[in-house]
């Protein structure tokens, strides 16, 4: 997606705007707020789960679950991420970033053991994005639709022997769909099944900023990519130019409170933003309109 590029006066007046107490967001939301979003789950029938999510700006991500029965010990990770955006190559930085970034945290944040089926056998999923439009840097674009596709991935029943370390044969499921489980149904009591979500925060002056929109990027002085998982901010918190497709003058080193700064509003903040992927997902309503 094309991108606008700010005049200097634009700029210069824009900046200022984001560094007053509190900051003065074009689109008048908080420094806390996402942007408005469509989101719809559940709609690629190929796949074990799904989500589409739409932002305001014309932003599109799709992802796509699939699930495939392997031998746990010929595995170095039962999750696999790949990503496609639109207008860049498969091998630039830019999408082996992205893949970097999400690959990492769903690797170290995810409650695999759920995926084991018996014990040589077990569910590997291959995770497929693809961002079908962006004009802000699309991370946290990609890493909510994730969220809602996992969390709707249903897993067939298994119904043969789970002891299965003298039997040559694989695992066999029920044939009928409606069997199917979704991997909070896996979960012990008491545990609920929440994967790993990224935010992006732009950094100006003293102010962070949630979700910063293509036009804020190009003024920020940094950007942070902050990781939630286990109702708590985790590591890694990344510094990162998020105007990687504008000539940003503005970008200079990070001040380590701001860090503290952004784990603190991760901590407040992020739940909600997971209540309402969660409300979503409930409801499930047409328009899935959140936020």
């Amino acid at each position: 997606m094309s991108k606008m590029i700010l005049s200097p006066a634009e700029r210069s007046y824009l900046y200022d705007s984001l560094t007053q107490a509190p900051p003065i967001r074009p689109d008048s939301r908080t420094d806390h707020q996402f942007r408005p979003l469509e989101a719809k789950t559940s709609f690629l029938p190929g796949s074990n789960g799904s989500a589409r999510i739409r932002l305001m700006d014309g932003s599109e991500c799709i992802v796509s679950v699939k699930s495939k029965v392997v031998l746990s010990a010929l595995e170095s990770s039962l999750i696999e991420c790949d990503i496609d955006v639109s207008g860049f190559r498969d091998d630039s930085n830019f999408v082996s970033n992205l893949k970097f970034y999400l690959t990492n945290l769903l690797q170290h944040n995810f409650p695999t053991q759920y995926l084991k089926l018996t014990s040589r056998y077990a569910f590997k999923l291959f995770i497929d994005c693809i961002v079908i439009s962006h004009s802000s840097y699309p991370l946290s674009l990609i890493s909510l639709t994730t969220y809602l596709a996992l969390k709707t991935t249903r897993l067939p029943l298994l119904v043969s022997d789970v002891n299965d370390e003298e039997v040559a044969e694989q695992p066999t499921f029920s044939d009928d769909w409606d069997n199917a489980k979704y991997i909070g149904d896996f979960m012990k009591d008491g545990e609920v099944f929440q994967p790993p979500i990224f935010i992006t925060l732009g950094v100006i002056g003293p102010n962070l900023i949630f979700d910063p929109s293509t036009e804020e990027e190009q003024v920020l002085e940094n950007g942070l990519i902050v990781s939630f998982y286990g109702n708590k901010v985790i590591t890694p918190i990344s510094n990162i130019n998020l105007a990687t497709n504008s000539n940003n003058s503005n970008f200079k080193g990070l001040n380590r409170s701001l860090i503290t700064k952004a784990m603190a509003l991760g901590n407040k903040y992020c739940p909600a933003v997971v209540k309402a992927l969660d409300t979503l997902i409930e409801q499930d309503d047409e328009e899935g309109t959140i936020f």
